[in-house]
């Protein structure tokens, strides 16, 4: 008769953490991003963002497009972006920027990896855009912590356990941050830009605060839930 097997705390700390962090790698855009325990795990769901981007960029014929990733985690937006584009061969600037350090050195590792240059690539340890040049976007991308406060103990254990609450916490209403972020955008926004800003699937336009002059509506994601706050200015001169 085999001896039982004995679980240890250890067994079952395994079992509950993501494969990607113990791989150390994650897919998206159908790339490979190096991750860990300072990033977000990419989710399928936020390829749209990249998607939004490319139409936006191709039905406006931008022809060096100015974009910010904020919030850059694992840099999986801005630097599939820059891929996309790089393949296309239309030349860009991008602003990578997030508050964490950690988070931002894993972004400049994938930078390497996934292109032949870094050139145009700028990364910015910052608070939202608090240490950004005072220059104007023409896409400006986050996904910003946006679970309310109250939900974070509902999550997946594989989530709340071992992905980073401070990426994850939005606040009471999960708008802290998406709001602060909402207030600058006629300071960083073109007058013929978009932003594009993942938002919690309970979240309607009214729990925004949203510019004069802006419009603004929620888009669904891959799965039909609406997912992706879209603003631009309603203004083009």
């Amino acid at each position: 008769m085999p001896k039982p097997v004995l679980t240890t705390s250890t067994d079952s700390i395994l079992d509950e953490k993501p494969v990607e962090y113990l791989t150390g790698h994650a897919e998206f855009c159908g790339l490979d991003f190096l991750v860990n325990e300072s990033t977000l795990i990419p989710r399928l769901e936020s390829e749209k963002i990249v998607r939004l981007a490319e139409q936006f960029i191709a039905i406006h014929d931008l022809t060096h497009p100015t974009i910010a990733d904020v919030g850059t985690g694992s840099g999986c937006l801005g630097l599939s972006l820059a891929v996309s584009l790089q393949s296309k061969q239309i030349p860009y600037t991008i602003y990578l920027s997030d508050i964490s350090s950690k988070a931002l050195a894993v972004a400049k590792n994938n930078a390497s990896g996934l292109l032949p240059s870094t050139v145009n690539l700028f990364f910015e340890q910052s608070n939202l855009l608090d240490n950004f040049p005072k220059i104007k976007f023409d896409v400006l991308m986050a996904n910003l912590p946006y679970i309310p406060s109250k939900n974070i103990s509902t999550l997946d254990t594989s989530v709340k356990d071992f992905e980073p609450l401070i990426a994850l916490d939005g606040g009471p209403q999960g708008t802290s941050l998406i709001n602060q972020f909402i207030k600058t955008l006629p300071a960083f926004l073109s007058d013929l830009g978009l932003a594009i800003i993942e938002i919690d699937d309970t979240h309607t336009l009214k729990d925004f605060t949203i510019p004069k002059l802006f419009s603004a509506k929620i888009e669904p994601d891959l799965f039909r839930v609406p997912r992706f706050l879209v603003i631009s200015p309603k203004l083009r001169k």
